[in-house]
């Protein structure tokens, strides 16, 4: 007895996505959207195809043939939002242009790696650079805010903002005197893909990978 023939995957960028999506309709007009609108799959075939993460979002459920034909223009101004303790890099872009970005890193964290605010809250205060350390973190979130907020002052209104953020932090961010967004503002998307310490590169590879998509197909 021999193993079933593993599926095809094809990856595309974001520019193919229409095209793709025409193709992936043709052969499976009955797939439908699944997974909050992240997915669509013809179940009884073993077809998926994967949206990438900037894509417009389906309507769960909603038909491929539906998508394709309301499918709009890649044009929307979406933020990227990366923040560690001590590091942050944000991008904004309008369809596959990078219109702002910014990467900023700060003394926030101890000898042992664990950031001053973390060891704060779970061991009390420390004595060596506790203060410094402090400061340097509430420095960058405020510093955050601000650049934010300039951005979208220059730019317009985020249609969409991805960020990737330890808990604590996104709180942390969320509890400045000036928070650039609310906490149950639609616009936001946490990202599933791990990040690693933010800087330029770094915001630019996750970029990539949000704007990749994926189509499975049965051998």
């Amino acid at each position: 007895m021999t193993d079933a023939p593993a599926p095809r995957t094809i990856r595309f960028p974001l520019a193919q996505l229409h095209e793709q999506a025409e193709a992936f309709w043709q052969r499976f007009p009955a797939a439908c959207a699944v997974r909050g609108g992240a997915a669509f799959e013809a179940a009884r075939d073993g077809a998926a195809l994967q949206l990438p993460l900037v894509a417009p979002r389906a309507r769960d459920g909603e038909r491929i043939g539906d998508y394709v034909e309301r499918f709009t223009n890649l044009d929307e101004v979406q933020l990227v939002v990366l923040l560690q303790a001590g590091a942050m890099a944000f991008g904004c872009w309008r369809g596959e242009e990078l219109l702002q970005h910014k990467a900023v890193r700060k003394y926030v964290v101890r000898g042992n790696g664990r950031s001053q605010v973390t060891h704060l809250k779970t061991r009390g205060k420390s004595r060596y650079g506790s203060r410094l350390r402090l400061q340097n973190w509430k420095s960058l979130l405020v510093e955050t805010c601000e650049r934010l907020a300039d951005c979208e002052q220059e730019l317009g209104p985020f249609e969409r903002v991805f960020y990737s953020a330890p808990v604590r932090v996104w709180s942390d961010l969320l509890e400045t005197t000036t928070p650039p967004f609310a906490r149950d503002d639609a616009r936001l998307q946490r990202l599933p893909l791990h990040v690693h310490r933010p800087d330029h590169q770094e915001l630019l590879r996750v970029r990539a990978a949000m704007a990749s998509g994926r189509v499975v197909l049965p051998s």
